[in-house]
């Protein structure tokens, strides 16, 4: 299934998996902005996903942190220096529905996504100008790979602040 999120709506996309997964659709990886499910019997099952870098220590302990507290890992996807960890339990468990219950932890969490992907975004936002400004200098006139390349990169710069924005409305709402 081709679905796509942006970091600041994945609470969104653990709800989209758990409707899957209520349709009989069980989450087993992602790739491309392709979701793999498996076909199986409907269950109602609540995922839950975070991001784990590297220098927050070792995967295996935090993955067993989860563990501990009645989640299971279903599956994880390496990005920057880091990784999208996806964790699933099913609704009859005991505990709760989030990782993550208290405000402090939230919070942290969104503070920490919106630092990568702002500096992630600023990266890429240079480099595109960059490319236009030299493209631009190569040119007499303009042509349509100096559009494109506009185009995309005002597309970059409106989706990373999109996501900026959120994500700050979201630490805001939190500590209030």
């Amino acid at each position: 299934m081709l679905k796509f999120f942006t970091v600041d709506n994945f609470e969104k996309e653990g709800m989209y998996l758990r409707s899957m997964a209520q349709k009989g659709w069980h989450f087993k990886a992602y790739k491309n902005f392709k979701y793999i499910f498996e076909k199986s019997e409907s269950k109602d099952v609540y995922y839950q996903i975070d991001y784990h870098s590297q220098a927050e220590g070792d995967k295996d302990e935090y993955i067993q942190f989860f563990e501990d507290s009645g989640w299971s890992f279903a599956f994880s996807y390496p990005i920057f220096d880091g990784e999208w960890i996806y964790f699933k339990k099913e609704s009859s468990a005991t505990g709760t529905a989030e990782i993550y219950t208290d405000t402090s932890s939230k919070i942290n969490l969104f503070q920490k996504i919106r630092k990568r992907w702002c500096l992630f975004g600023i990266f890429i936002s240079i480099f595109m100008i960059m490319a236009l400004f030299i493209n631009g200098l190569a040119l007499e006139s303009p042509s349509i790979s100096l559009y494109v390349i506009m185009i995309l990169a005002l597309f970059v710069i409106i989706l990373y602040s999109k996501m900026i924005v959120n994500l700050t409305r979201k630490i805001r709402q939190l500590q209030t």
